[in-house]
């Protein structure tokens, strides 16, 4: 020790001597608490299925790419058809749905929008957004969906990705 190290020592009590100057600051640090975002919790016991799809889920098939994925998020590949489903009964909206697909198929289309409402004028909850939903999930040319941009009209209408024709 030199001389200031012993005047420091003995100004502060209690102080020891390091056997080396480095500091392993990750040793104790506390690990983070894992938070479950509300919607997210699912139990094991209870896989997800289109009927309890939320609102504001997406839904892409396996072999859909991550890339992709992202761009139809984004709204950048823009739809070539859309489907405005505002004021139709539920029997007339998959009606309606089931014909779309089929003629936007039958034109090439890849990408189209459904617009649906988010059902502010629903008694209740939404009826048509999870119908559509649902109808969705069981059809085969469907390859995903999510949410539309706000431009598009955000929780009111999906893009919906179809299947090559």
């Amino acid at each position: 020790m030199n001389d200031d190290d012993s005047d420091f020592a003995e100004l502060i009590p209690g102080v020891k001597r390091l056997r080396n100057d480095r500091i392993n600051v990750y040793s104790h640090r506390d690990k983070p608490a894992v938070r479950v975002r509300q919607g997210e919790h699912e139990t094991p016991n209870q896989p997800h299925s289109p009927d309890t799809t939320s609102a504001n889920d997406s839904h892409f098939n396996a072999g859909i790419q991550k890339k992709l994925q992202r761009k139809i998020k984004q709204g950048v590949i823009r739809p070539g058809a859309s489907l405005d489903l505002h004021g139709f009964r539920q029997e007339e909206a998959l009606h309606a749905l089931d014909q779309f697909i089929v003629n936007a198929q039958t034109d090439g289309e890849r990408m189209v929008i459904i617009i649906h409402g988010q059902g502010y004028r629903s008694q209740n909850d939404a009826v048509l957004k999870p119908l559509v939903q649902r109808w969705l999930a069981g059809h085969s040319e469907v390859l995903g969906w999510c949410p539309a941009q706000i431009r598009d009209g955000a929780g009111g209408a999906s893009y919906v990705y179809l299947r090559a024709g």
